[in-house]
């Protein structure tokens, strides 16, 4: 029946247009059959470029679906807190991608110092150096097909929008080993266990209980920071668990109550004991041994998630410069081929690992 109407309307079509080709050799003196050709040659042209709805002419594969112009983008946490470090590179001297690593030069030593010197010449000491290594890894997405046909049926730059969904991901994955990087602690000074009452775990894939953060958790975490003499701002980032039990604190303000709007623009939440805190929707993740969780690996029904405490200058990171690949017109996908890749990398700066805390759950 489907085929009887398109076939009815093709003919339809073809007797329209050997009517204007009537009309046209009237005008001309052409002959009336060549012009009504050449206008039902037309029209089928126009519809096999531009399918549209087309006086007289009907074809099977006319788009009848509509589309919203509103996308909805797949949700991504929060990633801002890995750009409160130390960037070590500078877009001039961007790591390329065949760059495997970068190095951070260290002072081992001080000298000697001497009050009222009673003997010359002084002793002459060699002060030793020394350099810490920045892996860097190669951050890429797989290639995605975009059809030249849905191009033409969508009603918003498909383009655009699959490219930034590229970038949101080398963003989302940098995060994931920032996570990492930055959770590798002195586990000896550096790494408390939170103290207070039991609460069931909350994120999926985890069992039993954890005792919750207390505002004596993070006094002692400043501590630890405090005598290393480290200068400079002071981060934090709290995932949404302990975050809610942040709120639970005494005297814990947020910016929303005091009004300042430009810190909320930063992804900053609030500040707490000259800590600037971020929230995310998970923060940092350890073992039930006590070790940094590894990027991408699944959840363990023992882990226990982190805050991290940090100052801005014992962390450095190392960012590429992002790379777009584009393959047009490939006659085997019949369409582009488009992907992303960056290289980045990050390392807590010092050699003692002094700057950065983590307090993690402890099993109740």
């Amino acid at each position: 029946m489907k085929n009887l109407l398109f076939v009815g309307k093709l003919f339809l079509g073809f007797i329209v247009a050997m009517m204007l080709g009537a009309v046209i050799s009237t005008a001309t003196g052409a002959n009336p059959v060549l012009c009504g050709a050449v206008v039902f040659g037309a029209q089928v042209l126009r519809a096999c470029v531009k399918p549209v709805a087309m006086p007289g002419l009907a074809f099977e594969d006319v788009l009848t679906t509509l589309f919203t112009r509103d996308l909805q983008k797949i949700l991504f946490p929060n990633n801002e807190f890995y750009k409160r470090t130390k960037q070590l590179n500078t877009a001039v001297d961007a790591p390329s991608f065949d760059a495997a690593s970068y190095q951070i030069p260290q002072e081992m030593q001080e000298p000697t110092g001497i009050i009222d010197p009673a003997s010359f010449p002084l002793p002459v000491e060699e002060i030793e150096g020394g350099n810490e290594i920045v892996t860097l890894n190669l951050l890429a997405t797989n290639p995605t097909r975009l059809g030249d046909r849905e191009l033409l049926e969508v009603s918003y730059d498909k383009r655009a929008s699959t490219l930034s969904l590229h970038s949101a991901v080398l963003d989302q994955m940098a995060a994931n080993v920032a996570l990492n990087r930055m959770s590798n602690v002195d586990t000896s000074r550096a790494l408390i266990t939170t103290s207070g009452a039991a609460a069931a775990a909350a994120l999926p894939g985890l069992t039993g209980n954890r005792k919750a953060v207390t505002k004596d958790d993070i006094i002692k975490a400043c501590q630890v920071l405090d005598r290393t003499d480290m200068k400079g701002q002071r981060y934090g980032l709290v995932g949404a668990t302990q975050y809610s039990e942040l709120l639970g604190i005494e005297n814990f303000v947020d910016y929303n109550k005091t009004g300042n709007t430009s810190a909320l623009l930063t992804g900053a939440i609030g500040e707490l004991m000259g800590v600037k805190w971020y929230k995310r929707s998970t923060a940092a993740m350890f073992t039930a041994a006590g070790a940094p969780k590894a990027v991408g690996a699944a959840a363990a029904a023992d882990d226990n998630e982190s805050m991290l405490i940090w100052v801005e200058n014992a962390i450095g990171r190392v960012e590429g410069a992002p790379k777009v690949y584009i393959n047009e017109a490939q006659a085997q996908y019949l369409g582009a081929l488009m992907n992303n890749a960056v290289r980045f990398g990050m390392k807590l700066m010092r050699t003692d690992k002094k700057g950065v805390v983590a307090i993690r759950q402890a099993a109740a």
